[in-house]
């Protein structure tokens, strides 16, 4: 009996000109009913090819060949992030569901090197169109979800952190600690029960006891492997210090508290507060900044909240 074979649609938008495929892509006939050969894989792709992208609707490959493709969509997202025929909300959106799959895989593979690397040059990628397009940091803003999830969450606090950072003037090579550092700020959370990570309301005494845990578990994960850089493991370790220094795991304080750890800070609460969850519904950018303003004086760094602000009304 012959195997059934099965598709799944692809973007379009990420096959690159003047690169090769190493997956066979289709397209469905006029009557929807079967698949149609659109390119063969080990082609290069020219521009009739990406002419012809433009007249059809959607395509395919074959289930078997899902890792192809995200190999190679890993592999040219800077290229894609590059191109002039894709427009910038486009670009965004690309990237931000690519990052999306890659963080699902760390949180879940959280000591895997190979996926730890996976994210470095997704972060490089949204330093260099932040940096080349002054619409990228709008375009990216405007598509973080509003639902909150770990991985979710790293994602928009990086992308928060990084706007920030390029506001407050970080120089490219800092930006890609500062982006690797909110985006494995969380990576810890992959070792606390999953029970009280998505608990609906107010943990325990002894839960939370098990979630301040977190940051000492990621620095520790990141170390193993390999990753030695100071400023990203600060931020990784230290996001939830507070300034009057009652906070955790070191209970350090002012200006103790690293630079990247006191902007991750600050936009983890930001986006926290203005993303949904189970038992709460989603604040206003307003209503978070009053709420940041009027009772976390004493927690998060206001020099760099009023500087979020004023990031935030230039968008």
């Amino acid at each position: 009996m012959a195997k059934i074979k099965r598709y799944k649609s692809i973007d379009k938008r990420v096959i690159t000109e003047g690169e090769k495929i190493d997956f066979t892509i289709y397209l469905r006939n006029k009557t929807k009913t079967e698949m149609t050969l659109f390119l063969q894989s080990n082609t290069v792709v020219d521009s009739n090819n990406r002419s012809r992208l433009r007249e059809v609707e959607r395509l395919y490959i074959e289930d078997e060949d899902s890792l192809r493709y995200e190999a190679y969509v890993q592999k040219h997202i800077q290229s894609i992030a590059r191109a002039e025929d894709i427009p910038m909300d486009s670009k965004a959106l690309i990237i931000y569901e690519r990052a999306t799959s890659v963080i699902n895989d760390m949180f879940h593979n959280p000591e895997s090197l190979e996926t730890i690397q996976k994210t470095k040059p997704l972060v490089n990628t949204i330093v260099e169109v932040i940096l080349r397009d002054s619409g990228a940091i709008e375009s990216l803003l405007k598509i973080t979800a509003h639902d909150y999830y770990t991985h979710t969450h790293s994602l928009n606090v990086s992308i928060y952190s990084l706007s920030l950072g390029n506001f407050l003037g970080i120089n490219e090579k800092e930006l890609e600690h500062l982006g690797m550092s909110a985006i494995l700020h969380d990576i810890g959370k992959s070792q606390v029960d999953y029970d009280i990570i998505n608990k609906n309301g107010t943990l325990s005494e002894q839960e939370f006891e098990t979630m301040k845990g977190h940051p000492c578990l990621g620095y520790e994960i990141v170390q193993k492997l390999g990753i030695t850089e100071p400023k990203i493991l600060s931020g990784i370790r230290h996001h939830h210090e507070k300034i009057n220094g009652k906070g955790y795991p070191d209970k350090i304080k002012g200006d103790e508290i690293s630079l990247f750890a006191r902007i991750i800070a600050v936009c983890d609460v930001f986006d926290a507060l203005t993303t949904k969850r189970s038992y709460k519904s989603p604040m206003s950018t307003f209503e978070a900044i009053k709420l940041m303003k009027e009772t976390m004086r004493e927690h998060l760094d206001m020099k760099i909240v009023d500087s979020l602000i004023r990031m935030l009304q230039k968008r």
